[in-house]
């Protein structure tokens, strides 16, 4: 259709599928096309959209588009109340009365008479219109303020329906007297009153209230008032800074709480639950790193003394932190979340109490449960063993009872299980690169050790070490009752004897792959010199090593009888022989070394000071003379001294 011949007094209207393209920016993506569909309102005739966007032909264009895709349509055709204005060119219907040209209701088009007749029996009402508000456009054979009031037919009293404005200086609209502006307008289009909505369409406004039954984009009114909208940012702030104060608050009162009042009640109330005289140091609430009751020096048992002057009944703890639920303190048993147990020395002893309170506990008129025990900080000692650093847990079993101790070191290098029997305690022992201290030059690749505690007496009946590239397996028994002592026996294979020199201090200058036995036994005033009073006897080979500074072929073809540092080394296929320990010497003897066409016996003394005294039969094969040459060593170890006689 050619946009030219479109009627500018037509009134376009939205569509539904207008309204969603309004909504919906990707059906309509010309943006002259979307700015004619955003003014199309269903009021405006297509001259006033012309007028508003300043180009008829791309409206006119624009318009035909948006009615071709079903975004538009044309508004029913029927005369506007206020503006007179029309959707379709008709001819004027047969019979219809005549307006004044000057009126602004009526169809502007047809012949205006400048006397209409006014019909009915009605009193006319006259308004005065205001001053402020413009009037109807005149006609265009009128002229301004010459304009006659309206006059009436003989025999009649009312206006025509349709309001008439009398001029521009009259200032007068006349109007029907039942009617009022709002009524004329709600009656213009219908001769009938609507129907009373129905529930359904109740429903409808109720979700859609902005839309009347016909569609339309009338809205009410909607009064707004003055609100505080917060950002989200704000939002988070504030609601940050409530946390911070609750906190503190909570924090304040926690602090500023006489606990002291209380501490006799808990004290009772601890010692009912474990059978045993508790005494506790001090007492207060905490929130990090877990809310919960901290009591400080705990003390649990009587306090006897055992036969070696140390207390054999009592459990010490430097911080026992409780987490009770919270929802059973005002009930008759308290149930304990958990219970902390930090700074705390095990012992069999130890652990044999803390086996009877918690039986104390389990019993039915107890007044408090537990659910978790925790260790943490904990020290270990089982006759001369020691551990430090050590956390885990007290496992419990279904009744109440200690069922066993799982404690592991901070690095997880060594764990260890004890489970209390009747009268002993079973114990396991585990580790991976553990080192008996920090800088300790002796470290264990892996260990196992199993055994049982009978009182003062520690009986590891299994014993599995990997050290110094090699293995290490054997029994051991230790013993507290008195000054502390020790006894067992090993059997060793694959050492290095490198790695073994260096971790006693004299370095990598003997090497060989060692195997043997080993009886030992010592006894000391305390369990950190128990290792210095080793007395031990046993017998060892040593396979494809070498001598470092005792050069015996050297020192035979020198023949000097000079005591002389030589260097160099007496390789060897093998060298076997027997081994006393005692805390003053290591004496090596029945020695017997085979190194290709030499062959030697002899035995060499190291002291505490490492100084050597020794002597060796060398005899060399495969010369005329095979009589053995006797060669005396001395010296230190790290620069022995050889000389013939």
């Amino acid at each position: 259709m050619d946009p030219e011949l479109i009627d500018p007094e037509l009134i376009y209207a939205k569509t539904a599928s207008g309204e969603e393209a309004m909504l919906q920016r990707t059906r309509v993506v010309q943006r002259n096309v979307r700015m004619v569909l955003i003014l199309v309102d269903g009021n405006a005739t297509v001259a006033e959209l012309c007028n508003k966007t300043g180009n008829a032909q791309l409206t006119q264009s624009a318009l035909l588009e948006l009615e071709d895709d079903g975004f538009i349509e044309r508004r029913a055709d029927e005369d506007s109340v206020w503006h007179g204005r029309k959707t379709a060119q008709r001819p004027p219907a047969a019979g219809q009365q005549p307006v004044s040209e000057f009126s602004t209701f009526g169809d502007k088009e047809s012949p205006a008479s400048a006397t209409p007749s006014l019909s009915g029996s009605d009193t006319t009402r006259i308004i005065p219109f205001p001053e402020g508000r413009g009037r109807s456009r005149p006609g265009p054979n009128s002229t301004p303020g010459s304009l006659p009031p309206p006059s009436l037919s003989p025999g009649t009293s009312t206006p025509p329906p349709a309001a008439y404005l009398a001029g521009p200086q009259s200032g007068t609209v006349f109007l029907p007297r039942e009617e009022t502006i709002g009524e004329s307008m709600l009656s213009a289009g219908s001769d009938s009153a609507a129907p009373a909505p129905s529930w359904l369409d109740r429903l409808k406004n109720l979700f859609a209230p902005g839309m009347d039954e016909a569609g339309s984009d009338i809205r009410p009114i909607r009064h707004r008032w003055m609100r505080l909208h917060l950002t989200w940012p704000v939002a988070l702030m504030l609601g940050l800074l409530s946390l911070v104060a609750v906190f503190a608050l909570l924090v304040l009162v926690a602090w500023l709480f006489p606990y002291g009042r209380y501490l006799p009640d808990v004290e009772a109330a601890l010692a009912k639950s474990s059978g045993q005289p508790v005494r506790v140091g001090e007492m207060h609430v905490t929130l990090y790193p877990r809310p919960g009751l901290l009591l400080g020096d705990v003390r649990l048992g009587d306090g006897r003394k055992d036969a070696n002057g140390g207390q054999a009944n009592e459990v010490r703890i430097a911080e026992l932190r409780l987490r009770p639920v919270v929802s059973t303190l005002l009930s008759s048993v308290v149930l304990i979340q958990e219970l902390e147990l930090s700074g705390i020395r095990l012992s069999a002893a130890s652990i044999a109490s803390l086996s009877r309170m918690f039986e104390a506990a389990a019993r039915e008129s107890a007044t408090a449960g537990l659910a978790r025990v925790a260790i943490a900080q904990a020290h270990i000692a089982f006759a001369g063993l020691g551990l430090d650093d050590m956390e885990g847990a007290l496992e419990l079993s279904a009744d109440g009872r200690l069922a066993s101790v799982s404690l592991q070191s901070a690095d997880r290098s060594v764990q260890l299980v004890a489970k209390p029997t009747v009268d002993r305690l079973a114990v396991s022992l585990e580790g991976l690169g553990w080192r008996p201290a920090v800088r300790s030059p002796y470290r264990l690749d892996s260990f196992s050790l199993q055994g049982e505690i009978d009182g003062p007496v520690f009986v590891v009946d299994h014993m599995d070490l990997r050290v110094f590239d090699g293995r290490v397996r054997g029994a051991l028994i230790l013993r507290s009752d008195g000054p502390p002592a020790m006894a067992g026996e090993i059997a060793f294979e694959r050492i290095n004897a490198g790695r073994f020199g260096e971790a006693l201090g004299i370095g990598p200058q003997f090497d060989g792959d060692v195997t043997g036995k080993l009886r030992f036994s010592a006894m000391s005033d305390r369990w950190a010199t128990i290792f210095s009073a080793v007395h031990a006897d046993g017998d060892f080979t040593v396979s494809r090593g070498s001598l470092g500074g005792i050069d015996l072929p050297e020192a035979v073809r020198r023949a000097s009888a000079t005591p002389a540092t030589l260097g160099g080394a007496t390789r060897f296929e093998q060298l076997s022989g027997t081994i006393r320990l005692t805390p003053d010497t290591y004496r090596f003897s029945r020695l017997v070394l085979h190194a290709g066409t030499m062959q030697s016996s002899g035995q060499i003394e190291v002291n505490r000071d490492l100084q050597l005294r020794g002597r060796m039969e060398v005899q060399m094969r495969g010369r005329a003379d095979q009589t053995a040459t006797p060669v005396l060593i001395g010296g230190s170890l790290k620069t022995p001294q050889l000389q013939t006689r």
